[in-house]
């Protein structure tokens, strides 16, 4: 009880937090982790014009949360008093927390000896005139707790009601601002000196201490944690270089009638371990050259894939040695069945520079035309790998599918001068082609080709793009190591009928009895007077890390792609990917079939030595002649034997079964005297390529692969000494 009921008061919390440092004023100093809420009614004088108060007036969103969805809980919350009262709850704290500043914060962590570690946490709720029936409910809820565990308590004081877990009576005093030396959070200097970064004033805050949050881990593995924690935490920590983070923070707000976020991760230069991978320079005019003005959507940023891998393999190998081993056996592996060094001839060929882009001039201004750009290292040491490799994926590919009719193949075509390499499969074709340096990666050759033939183009570029070239300069983006931009008003008029779509399924509630709100979203009319563009970007300095972006309003960036356009590349993949397992269990099949026809041979020969005093057949002709066995039971269904015609005499099915046979007799001059491990029978290996059922004289049948039976086999036909 106690559980559910701290995690109901955390969820109606963080369900409202995800949209400033309110109430930071009564937070103590030198918490582990706060989230302010500024509260609905207190967005400040500019959400009246915001495109966020446009939005929902023109939505029915609000009817939907408000009304909508607890009616649907409340009628199948009925015969569940526990989720009915979970939702009464939910409901009772919700609405007091969403419309009014809060704050949730995590002091610290108690530690002793012999009992489990004691987190103090509060929720404070400037609930106004909702202050009385707050306290009310949390009060109804504390006294259903059992007894044991942390203490949980509410207290009001004026309009402020706090509950705390894990405070004794009076041990949580809330700082007072009106005191000139009250030590509170918003007179934290490291606070004020993250806040400043990012922003003061926004209707969101997230920080976290992370210094003293991984002290708090390291405490806590010492005291509590096993032998095997306590030797590799410290190597977790100095593998992933998370000693260098100091703080993080999050802000989320209105920016006259936008929405920005920023974020700041203070880890000062120089950083070591894995988080040295987010470090980065700004992109290069060439890669921003690549995306054409006209995109819809584009991103890019710097992955130095050789570096990764190494930099993974170091890291590994820092908290096991034995585990970065089998990274090095993992990538001998590949490269041993791709006949190329990964690292040296592949990852180190590609450049670390990556955009992707959807440009309508492609094809169409849907997903399918994506279109992946690498600014390549080495043009034609890639050209060579990439061939390598899908030759030898192809190689292997074929030798499992065991169909002369199916074909998996990798193929190539000249457009222009732009030579399209593709993998021929329907629906999507994932295609690729280098041309002046880069590397462009596609779903069709057409894609591939338009993009590849255009190439990086002054003038022409995402840099011209009006709407980019503005939240670029806003976002100070020109030092960017990575960003996304969308064009909103121009995607949101294809994603808008399936997003419609999707939204009408609330209206399952007007056939179970719930009215459902008319229209959730507003019709596109409305919504198009509420978008531009919204843009990310990242980069890092001496400092940190930095994000930062802008849209119209929290959740437009959803109306970036059309949620239904990738079913089809997704279907066609997913069936492309199922072939192999398809194609496997078909093999398993067979190879099961194939055994039944060997225990058959086994039973026949069994019967014929009866009859011929212990002697097996010289051949399988014999036994198709002699005993009651039709010549089907010679073909293997792992083959593409065809079957003779029907009504063959004794002597024809003997021949045509000496001829055509798929199954290997070894059995010519042997006893049914002989041991169990005297092979009999064997599949013909030149039908075939993972290995073969083999028959043995006891009658019994074992499926060994290639390498194996072919030893055995040789083993056989060996004289004893």
């Amino acid at each position: 009880m106690r559980l559910r009921f701290i995690a109901a008061c955390v969820i109606a919390f963080s369900a409202s937090v995800v949209r400033a440092q309110a109430l930071a004023d009564r937070v103590p100093e030198k918490v582990l982790l706060y989230v302010g809420w500024q509260g609905s009614e207190s967005l400040g004088a500019g959400y009246q014009q915001s495109n966020l108060k446009g939005f929902l007036n023109d939505s029915n969103i609000p009817e939907l949360v408000d009304e909508f969805l607890p009616r649907v809980l409340e009628k199948f919350g009925k015969g569940d008093a526990e989720a009915a009262a979970g939702m009464q709850l939910l409901s009772a704290i919700g609405g007091p927390v969403w419309r009014h500043p809060t704050a949730f914060f995590v002091a610290d962590v108690e530690m002793k000896a012999g009992q489990p570690p004691t987190p103090h946490v509060a929720l404070i709720c400037d609930a106004g005139a909702d202050a009385d029936a707050l306290k009310k409910e949390l009060d109804a809820q504390v006294r259903k707790i059992p007894p044991g565990g942390p203490p949980v308590q509410v207290v009001r004081a004026a309009g402020l009601v706090t509950l705390s877990v894990g405070y004794g009576p009076g041990e949580l005093k809330l700082p007072n601002p009106k005191s000139p030396d009250a030590k509170s959070l918003a007179a934290d200097p490291t606070f004020l000196k993250a806040l400043a970064i990012v922003g003061k004033g926004r209707a969101a805050t997230l920080y976290v201490d992370v210094e003293r949050l991984l002290a708090t881990v390291d405490e806590a593995v010492t005291q509590f944690g096993p032998d095997e924690a306590k030797e590799n935490w410290p190597k977790v920590r100095e593998a992933l270089g998370i000693g260098g983070l100091k703080r993080a923070i999050w802000t989320s707000g209105l920016d006259g009638k936008e929405w920005a976020t920023n974020v700041f991760l203070a880890a000062p230069a120089p950083r070591t371990g894995l988080l040295s991978m987010l470090d980065g320079q700004p992109l290069s005019d060439p890669l921003l050259q690549s995306i054409p003005k006209n995109s819809t959507l584009a991103a890019a940023a710097h992955l130095n894939l050789a570096e990764l891998v190494a930099d993974v393999r170091t890291a590994v190998a820092k908290i096991d040695r034995n585990a970065a081993e089998q990274v090095d056996g993992g990538l001998r592996f590949v490269s041993e069945m791709l006949d190329l060094d990964v690292e040296k001839d592949l990852l180190a060929s590609f450049g670390d520079e990556w955009a992707y882009y959807v440009d309508p001039a492609v094809a169409g201004r849907g997903t399918l035309g994506v279109t992946l750009v690498n600014r390549v290292h080495d043009a034609a040491k890639l050209d060579e790998s990439l061939k390598k490799a899908q030759k030898s994926i192809q190689d292997f590919v074929t030798q499992q599918i065991h169909d002369k009719d199916v074909r998996f193949t990798f193929a190539s075509t000249k457009v222009g001068d732009v030579e399209v390499n593709y993998l021929a499969i329907p629906l999507v074709t994932p295609s690729w082609a280098i041309k002046n340096g880069n590397l462009y990666v596609g779903l069709y050759p057409q894609v591939v080709a338009t993009a590849a033939g255009r190439g990086a183009v002054k003038g022409d570029s995402i840099l011209d793009n009006e709407a980019f070239a503005a939240l670029r300069t806003r976002l100070g983006g020109e030092k960017a190591s990575s960003f996304q931009f969308l064009d909103l008003p121009t995607t949101a008029i294809d994603s808008y009928g399936s997003w419609m779509a999707i939204s009408h399924l609330d209206h399952f509630g007007d056939i179970l009895g719930v009215p459902a709100p008319a229209m959730v979203l507003p019709p596109l009319n409305k919504l198009m007077a509420r978008l531009s563009a919204a843009e990310q970007v990242s980069y890092s300095d001496a400092d940190g890390f930095h994000l930062r972006a802008i849209s119209p309003f929290p959740g437009a960036e959803l109306l970036g792609s059309d949620p239904m356009a990738m079913m089809i590349p997704q279907q066609a993949m997913m069936v492309s990917i199922l072939l192999p397992a398809l194609n496997r269990a078909r093999e398993q099949a067979n190879r099961v079939k194939d055994a039944s026809n060997l225990r058959q041979i086994g039973l026949a020969a069994m019967m014929y030595s009866n009859e011929k005093k212990g002697k097996f057949p010289d051949s399988l002709g014999e036994l198709a002649k002699t005993q009651d066995i039709t010549p089907q039971v010679f073909i293997s269904p792992r083959t593409t034997t065809v079957a003779p015609p029907p009504g063959l005499r004794p002597d024809q099915a003997a021949a045509w079964v000496d001829e055509h046979a798929d199954y290997v007799w070894a059995g010519k001059g042997k006893k049914n005297t002989a041991g169990a491990d005297e092979i009999l029978a064997y599949g013909k290996m030149e039908s075939v390529t993972e290995g073969v059922n083999i028959l043995y004289a006891d009658g019994h049948v074992e499926f060994q692969m290639m390498e194996a039976a072919k030893e055995l086999i040789e083993k056989s036909k060996k004289p004893e000494n």
